[in-house]
């Protein structure tokens, strides 16, 4: 709405501008803390949450790269990029190689 329109005066007009933008202002940072807490308790139920079962999951070594582990099904997930430092420390060969290809590495 402009004041211009129903005969406001030009200082009434200035500060139903000034009002609009603080709102504008507000409502914009009130929309980005909404939504970090929603992906913040979004991480919180499912960090380290075994995607197939649900069930928590353990970080282990293994060949020196830290992978989770659910306790339940006893399920491996890799982070991005670790399959890959595996198979390089590991070398192509066998079912590591296999697996590279499968999920579409060179």
């Amino acid at each position: 709405m402009e004041f211009e329109d129903v005969g406001y005066d030009k200082e009434s007009q200035y500060f139903f501008r000034q009002n609009q933008e603080l709102i504008e202002r507000k409502r914009a940072e009130l929309n980005k803390e909404r939504e970090a807490r929603r992906e913040s308790e979004l991480k919180e139920q499912h960090w380290m949450r075994c995607p197939k079962c649900g069930q928590p999951m353990v970080e282990e070594e293994l060949s020196g790269i830290m992978i989770d582990r659910c306790g339940s099904c006893q399920g491996i997930f890799f982070d991005a990029g670790e399959l890959d430092l595996l198979l390089a420390a590991k070398g192509q060969a066998g079912f590591l190689g296999g697996l590279k290809k499968l999920v579409g590495g060179s």
